[in-house]
């Protein structure tokens, strides 16, 4: 009689723990790690208003919610989604709140809290360029990111001197437009080209708008809770300071 041929242990374990373990192994990156109370969208690479250092969350926005977390106690992570998607995100619950600055549709079940900053906005052109004043953008274009305050500024500027305003995702993605030749004017706004003056060494501010001006917010669903501990957060860090504090550290 043929003898059975035995299975070693070490695959039986290994089969074992594969079967223990698989159900985790489709799961989405928020599914895998520790469960917060609010899931925050933000615009990456974004100084000075968010970015990441060291694996940490850094920046003006960083530091607001931190405060309001202390405040009116809750757990966040901070996700990066799409000026232009956050609505959607939103929508689908993949996130329960969106910071930052945008004229992005908000749609009927999102509410937009009062502006908590507002920065200027201003037109810049390199320094190789004959750009020297505004009327010189007649047949130019003007980039700028989109659904915010700035390419509002930039359509009305193009409608006002004849030139072209071209929306794109970042302000990153104009400026390689720009240096492929391709758009001559930046609109953007004016604490990111302050923040970032290496990258702007060999530009030249046109102007500053004090009329056009990024209105800074928390995007949220009407229904959720995060509606109830903003108005509160908001409130005590009026009262105690620390709102106008952060906005002169910028």
């Amino acid at each position: 009689m043929r003898k059975k041929k035995r299975i070693p242990v070490s695959i039986m374990l290994l089969v074992f723990l594969f079967l223990l373990t698989g159900c985790t192994l489709g799961g989405t990156k928020q599914e895998a790690e520790t469960k917060v109370d609010y899931y925050i969208g933000v615009i990456d690479d974004n100084a000075p208003y968010y970015y990441e250092e060291d694996g940490l969350p850094k920046g003006y926005y960083a530091d607001f919610v931190a405060a309001m977390a202390k405040e009116e106690p809750f757990t966040y992570k901070f996700v990066p989604v799409d000026a232009s998607s956050y609505n959607e995100n939103l929508s689908k619950k993949s996130i329960d709140g969106f910071i930052g600055a945008t004229n992005a549709s908000s749609g009927k079940n999102i509410l937009a809290s009062k502006s908590f900053y507002t920065s200027n906005i201003c037109v810049l052109a390199p320094k190789s360029s004959n750009i020297s004043t505004l009327k010189q953008i007649k047949d130019n274009s003007i980039a700028a990111p989109a659904d915010t305050e700035e390419e509002v500024f930039a359509k009305y500027l193009a409608n006002r001197y004849k030139g072209r305003a071209v929306p794109f995702l970042s302000v990153k993605e104009a400026l390689s437009d720009i240096e492929a030749g391709n758009t001559q004017i930046l609109v953007a706004d004016k604490e990111y080209y302050k923040q970032h003056k290496e990258t702007f060494k060999s530009w030249k501010v046109l102007k500053t708008s004090h009329r056009f001006q990024n209105e800074h917010r928390l995007f949220m669903q009407k229904d959720g809770k995060l509606q109830e501990i903003y108005s509160k957060g908001i409130k005590a860090l009026e009262t105690n300071g620390s709102l106008e504090h952060f906005s002169n550290t910028l």
